[in-house]
């Protein structure tokens, strides 16, 4: 690349080649580094590194098999095996990968060990020639015959060298007939002359691999690492399907997370790391991460290495509003409760209608098996969270308001602040969009603030819908969903038949399996409303069965601020049995037992303070026989309720 600045020295967001292919190589903790430098970049390579790297100058440019003998010189003596790489080639490069190399070297006891890729119609890089299988010669384009630059496999610039055989021979090295320079790629040849076991390690794709040889490779550069992204929390809700989605269309993603046993795992397909660490941003071009982390830990080292390395730091739903979302026609439903059923809804119905539709929801949709799908039209639907503000991330073509219930006390301090945000939320329609409200006297007074090219649609209501899904609260969300076909145009009898037919989502009245003739079920329900509402949907499907709640208080303002109306609503629960555990506290502070106790003594009659979710499995699991149906409900970690009860 004709410039004044090295080439290992242009830099990708931040980062110039060398630091990334150096940080790659210190993630796989090596004995010694040693990079080696010409009389134009030493100085500026020492400065980079100071002590960590010994720097050796390769007096004349002769080639990378005459760099290669000028650090042998200094490689320790107890070092057996010698990893030869190339500054700028490698700065994509995953610390697995290097050691997965290295351990397929060491378990082949070869000599040599390279690391190839395959490319559509390479141009200026070695050919590996092969014959039956075997690699005879790689040879530099230079000097390539028309017939050897038709080969697709190149050399990708790793080497793993046995240092003994490497120092008896890197002497026998001799000069390009065509350049004159000494090539590293030689003594593969050398090896296979003296019949030594040379090993290839191909890799799989060509995503960690990127030569930069001129202006234009290190523009796609920029734009190959913008595609990689790193997802902090990424087995939530909500981010595990952006994540899934971003797979899909392209990015390469990876993640972590403080949990492993997510229900959410398992569909991703993705490196998902446990905890938290720096090393996990090795070549990402962006961090995506929950809001909860900048809120409660802004200091978290993976944030602040990012800022370090000038890597674009993005809540999840500002990477799918900022770049999923872009040029898609977004229908976005928000409101404190029924979000996730009705976003499932609506997908299934234009999925139905054969409108292809990529779709977000909070929830697994139990039809798919997970809480994404994937669609290429220009349809996308999702969620919209009110809470921290989040859903004005997004700028929908359709907006739909369920309801304007206060929730989220620890962020919405009134019923005015929900009101405020939801106000915010409707000036990001689109000009000319749509806002589908609620036909109740909130919800009317909330429109009022819409712009005057935004149409509003109250939600009809569709009569005799005999829906599959438990409890007559769900109608509310069907009647949405079908008010949004109806906005669309779609044929009003199939998109009755889909909202008819909804299997459900999981976590809402989900049925979970039967215990020695007892049925479970499991509630996301946290709210006054919905533990009313979902309740007593149970109650009238089995009525006269004998029905146990077990109900985990989720955050301490939530339950504080909501007291007397959570008191009133499980006290109208028609269960025959109320057991309260300890408050999941999730991002907040307090004595889980303490209020828990509270909460149940106010209640009091069938309902009791039944501890830690293992003691209160292990009391049911005794008095099983005395009920017919087990409901578990909240948002915490009673969703293992099933497990444990159904454990030995």
């Amino acid at each position: 690349m004709k410039s004044q600045k090295s080439k290992v020295l242009h830099e990708i967001s931040g980062q110039t080649l060398i630091e990334r292919t150096i940080s790659t190589i210190k993630n796989t903790q090596p004995t010694q580094i040693i990079a080696v430098a010409n009389k134009k970049n030493i100085s500026d390579i020492k400065k980079i590194f100071e002590d960590q790297v010994l720097c050796v100058l390769q007096s004349q440019p002769k080639g990378t098999g005459d760099a290669t003998a000028a650090a042998l010189a200094k490689v320790k003596s107890d070092v057996k095996t010698v990893c030869v790489m190339y500054g700028d080639d490698t700065a994509f490069y995953k610390p697995k990968t290097i050691e997965d190399v290295y351990g397929h070297h060491l378990k082949s006891n070869a000599a040599v060990t390279f690391v190839t890729v395959k490319l559509k119609n390479p141009t200026g890089f070695g050919r590996i020639v092969r014959k039956d299988g075997k690699v005879k010669a790689i040879i530099e384009e230079k000097d390539a015959t028309i017939s050897q630059k038709m080969i697709n496999e190149i050399n990708d610039g790793v080497y793993f060298f046995d240092k003994s055989w490497l120092s008896k021979n890197i002497n026998n090295l001799k000069p390009s007939k065509v350049t004159g320079e000494l090539y590293i790629t030689d003594m593969i040849e050398e090896a296979i002359r003296q019949k030594k076991k040379v090993e290839t390690y191909i890799l799989s794709g060509s995503s960690e691999w990127h030569s930069v040889n001129t202006p234009q490779d290190l523009k796609k550069a920029q734009t190959k690492l913008a595609k990689n992204i790193h997802i902090m929390g990424i087995l939530g809700a909500g981010a595990s399907a952006v994540a899934g989605i971003a797979k899909g269309f392209g990015y390469n993603v990876t993640g972590c997370d403080f949990i492993s046993d997510s229900p959410y795992a398992k569909n991703l397909g993705m490196p998902i790391y446990k905890d938290h660490d720096s090393s996990h941003l090795k070549n990402a071009g962006m961090l995506v991460i929950t809001p909860s982390v900048l809120k409660f830990d802004p200091d978290n080292l993976e944030i602040q290495t990012a800022k370090k390395l000038n890597i674009p730091t993005l809540t999840w739903q500002e990477f799918q509003g900022r770049f999923l979302q872009k040029a898609k026609f977004v229908i976005a439903t928000a409101g404190a409760y029924g979000k996730s059923t009705t976003t499932a809804m609506i997908s299934q119905i234009l999925i139905d209608e054969k409108l292809d539709p990529t779709c977000e929801v909070g929830a697994k949709v139990l039809a798919w098996g997970q809480n994404f799908h994937l669609g290429k039209s220009k349809y996308y639907v999702c969620e919209a969270d009110e809470y921290n503000d989040n859903f004005l991330n997004y700028s929908p073509d359709i907006a739909v308001i369920l309801n304007l219930s206060w929730d989220h006390p620890d962020y919405f301090k009134s019923k005015k602040a929900i009101f405020a945000s939801f106000r915010k939320f409707i000036a990001n329609i689109i000009r000319n969009g749509i806002l589908i409200i609620a036909d109740d006297k909130d919800s009317t007074d909330l429109a009022r603030s819409a712009r005057s090219d935004v149409k509003v649609v109250k939600i009809a209501k569709f009569k005799n819908l005999d829906l599959s899904i438990i409890g007559d609260f769900r109608k509310e969300n069907a009647n949405a969903a079908l008010s949004v076909a109806n906005v669309l145009k779609l044929d009003p009898s199939a998109a009755r038949k889909t909202v008819e037919q909804f299997e459900g989502v999981g976590r809402r009245l989900e049925y979970k399996g039967e215990i020695d003739g007892v049925k479970v079920y499991d509630d996301y329900a946290v709210h006054p409303y919905t533990v009313l509402k979902t309740a007593n949907a149970l109650f009238e499907k089995y009525k006269g069965e004998r029905i146990a709640l077990v109900f985990e208080p989720h955050t301490f303002s939530r339950i504080k601020v909501f007291f007397g109306e959570f008191v009133k609503n499980l006290s109208l629960t028609k269960v025959d049995s109320i057991f309260i555990t300890e408050v999941y506290a999730a991002r907040e502070q307090g004595d889980n037992k303490k209020l828990a106790e509270q909460l149940a003594s106010a209640v009091g009659g069938k309902a009791v303070f039944s501890g830690s979710l293992e003691k209160t499995a292990e009391n049911i699991k005794k008095h099983l026989k005395e009920f017919d149906i087990v409901l578990s409900m909240g948002a915490g970690r009673v969703y293992k309720f099933w497990d444990l009860l159904n454990s030995n």
